[in-house]
């Protein structure tokens, strides 16, 4: 899944070190999580966006430039805390971050929309994509088990 942290430090002309100095972290890390090789905790995010100057939604999502206010981080703890819920037996801590991050960006879309009908049709729309993620699961699982 895409990431617009690397977008965004471009644009505040601040190199991965730099960066990776502020936050605390290594320059790895944040190249990780640029390329989409790795993923961070909700904490090294919440010190990226804050040495950057925009909200963790902005990194995720690309959609916010905005300081996160408290109904965000409420948002993006809820979605952790929902995916690691249902989830966290399943799959590996990237996937789960993967999950999480889409989940917080499906919450923030569906309470951006105005009408019951756009409403209406944006769950819509959701269900027709869980029908191709449990047919992708499927084959995916069902690969695995031939190499086997």
């Amino acid at each position: 899944m895409e990431n617009f942290l690397k977008k965004i430090r471009q644009d505040r002309k601040i190199r991965q070190s730099e960066l990776a100095q502020k936050v605390g972290v290594s320059k790895q890390l944040i190249n990780g999580f640029e390329n989409n090789r790795s993923g961070i905790s909700n904490d090294v995010l919440k010190k990226i966006s804050k040495a950057l100057e925009v909200s963790p939604d902005a990194i995720l999502t690309g959609k916010s430039r905005t300081p996160f206010d408290e109904n965000g981080r409420k948002q993006l703890s809820e979605a952790m805390n929902l995916t690691f819920k249902n989830y966290g037996e399943e799959f590996d801590k990237e996937t789960i971050v993967k999950i999480a991050t889409e989940l917080y960006a499906l919450m923030v879309d569906f309470d951006s929309l105005k009408s019951d009908s756009e409403k209406k049709n944006f769950k819509r729309s959701l269900a027709d994509k869980i029908a191709i993620g449990l047919a992708s699961k499927t084959f995916l699982n069902e690969k695995k088990i031939k190499r086997l």
